[in-house]
């Protein structure tokens, strides 16, 4: 059967949420319902393939909240009789999940947990506590729960979800671009050349890439770094930068800004190591560490409470302390030692292929029978 399914963004999108989304209604098909967050992205090309259909629904905005209104595309998604899954975190998914469970008892509504919250003091803080609160309470009365790392399984068992409820279905890459990272070369040739870094992601002051900075500068091996990815500090962090690394921070340094799905591929053939040294359990699982992967670069990431990032790329030729103090010492040995190197690039790869491959991820979906 068909599954529906309910976000707040536009899949496929840029963010781990909106294709994880995609790639399930690859499989599921179905109608993805999505609150519409940012719809002037829905007039941008898809970056992948859209063989679904895709509905927007009427809501109103209070702020960041997006709050559905009523509407006959409201009507048909909570009185159908299909599958729901709804991606969290979102206040307005939440509520319209538990409005399909109360109108449709009997219909199998289940919910896809991202992340968990990071809790800060301010107001904004409280009441991301409160919606979290409140999350897990309704989860633990829907027909299933998955999420993406055993780690965050651990965390929904501890908050009072069922064993039986909770599935651990790690993120994937789409066919085009799990087959387009395999192609590539897994043991380059490096010789004398500099250490050759690269950050992806969305510019925000939680992505910490001024702690990568920070570790960079303090290496006595020669690197360079490349930075791929927009977004509201980006002249926070080129600023940053500059102050850092000083004059000849251009020739060591580049701003890439958004690339395309073929030009990021080309980042990550050049690239020797991907870091993500993100501070906070928002960022759960990145799609963009499985990319690095397939394309045999070791992904760097901090081990972080509530979170799978540092879970993801974890190899047995590269230990390390996961964290902030020990990203130089880490990207030192890697710069210094190419053998070191070439082993962790190839354990990336064998680590993909073992756990994050599409067709374990198939597997895996199939046999929980979840829409049952």
């Amino acid at each position: 059967m068909a599954a529906q399914q309910l976000l707040r963004e536009w899949p496929p999108g840029y963010g781990g949420v909106e294709r994880v989304a995609h790639e399930l209604a690859s499989v599921w098909g179905g109608v993805v319902y999505s609150l519409d967050a940012q719809p002037q992205r829905r007039l941008d090309p898809d970056p992948l393939p859209v063989s679904y259909k895709r509905c927007q629904l009427s809501r109103m905005a209070i702020g960041r909240l997006l709050l559905p209104m009523p509407s006959p595309a409201l009507l048909a998604l909570l009185f159908s009789p299909q599958p729901l899954h709804g991606h969290l975190p979102s206040p307005g998914v939440l509520i319209l999940l538990l409005l399909a469970r109360v109108i449709r008892p009997r219909r199998r509504v289940t919910a896809h947990w991202h992340c968990f919250l990071h809790p800060t003091l301010d107001l904004n803080g409280r009441l991301f506590s409160l919606y979290q609160w409140l999350a897990l309470r309704v989860v633990r009365r829907l027909s299933g729960v998955l999420t993406t790392s055993p780690l965050l399984r651990q965390e929904l068992l501890l908050a009072g979800c069922s064993k039986e409820n909770v599935y651990v279905l790690p993120c994937c890459l789409s066919i085009e671009q799990e087959n387009a990272a395999l192609m590539l070369q897994v043991n380059k040739s490096r010789s004398s050349l500099p250490l050759r870094v690269l950050f992806i992601g969305r510019l925000e002051s939680y992505k910490r890439l001024d702690w990568l900075f920070q570790a960079l500068v303090m290496l006595s091996s020669p690197w360079n770094l490349v930075v791929v990815g927009d977004g509201p500090k980006r002249r926070f962090f080129e600023k940053l930068c500059s102050k850092l690394i000083g004059s000849n921070s251009d020739d060591r340094v580049t701003f890439c800004g958004r690339l395309s799905e073929a030009d990021k591929l080309e980042q990550l053939a050049l690239a020797d190591v991907l870091v993500l040294p993100s501070d906070r359990s928002n960022e759960a699982f990145g799609i963009v560490q499985l990319e690095a992967m397939a394309a045999a670069l070791p992904s760097l990431a901090f081990d972080l409470p509530r979170s799978g990032m540092g879970w993801v790329g974890q190899l047995p030729s590269l230990q390390w302390s996961q964290s902030q103090e020990g990203l130089a010492d880490v990207l030192q040995r890697l710069a210094e030692d190419s053998e070191l190197l070439s082993l962790a690039s190839s354990q990336s790869r064998d680590r993909y292929h073992r756990l994050f491959a599409r067709k374990v991820w198939r597997q895996h979906l199939n046999s929980f029978g979840f829409l049952q």
